[in-house]
C-alpha cells in the first residue's frame, strides 16, 4: 500500500510540500557546513558519497570521532542493515587513505575514537576543494 492510498487527497498535498521544504532545508544546511565542498571532493577526488562526507568533515573539524562520522553518513534504517558500523567506517576510511595518499593527504586513527587530520593535511586539501570549486 503507498501513501497515495493511505492518505487524503489534501493531506497527500501537505506531505508532498513538506517534502519539498525538506529538501530544500537540507540543501541549505548542506551549504552552510560544507556540503558544497561535499560534492567537489566527490567529483574530483572520485570518492563515494559517504567517503566524501567524512573527508569533508575531517578537513573541516580535523577531528572525527566514529560517532560523528556514524551519523554524518549513515541514517537509521541504513544503520539497521549493517552489523559492526565500526568496521564499516573503517573500510571507508581505508579507501578513503588509498586515493588520497598519492596527492599528499593523510590522517592518523586516533585509537577507539576517530581519526584525526593534521592543519598541513587541511590546508593541503582546502587548496585542492578550492581549485576544483
Amino acid at each position: 500500500m503507498t501513501r497515495h492510498e493511505v492518505f487524503p487527497q489534501g493531506a497527500r498535498d501537505r506531505i508532498e510540500i513538506l517534502e519539498e521544504e525538506n529538501r530544500q532545508l537540507r540543501a541549505t544546511i548542506a551549504k552552510l557546513v560544507g556540503g558544497d565542498d561535499t560534492e567537489t571532493a566527490r567529483l574530483t577526488l572520485s570518492l563515494t558519497e559517504a567517503e566524501a562526507t567524512i573527508f569533508t568533515l575531517l578537513v573541516r573539524c580535523g577531528v572525527a570521532t566514529y560517532g560523528q562520522i556514524q551519523s554524518a553518513i549513515y541514517d537509521v534504517d541504513r544503520l539497521d542493515m549493517i552489523n559492526d558500523v565500526g568496521e564499516a567506517i573503517r573500510s571507508h576510511v581505508k579507501r578513503i587513505r588509498k586515493k588520497l595518499r598519492p596527492l599528499g593527504i593523510d590522517f592518523t586513527t586516533i585509537y577507539s575514537l576517530g581519526f584525526e587530520m593534521d592543519e598541513a593535511c587541511r590546508a593541503r586539501a582546502r587548496l585542492m576543494l578550492a581549485r576544483a570549486a
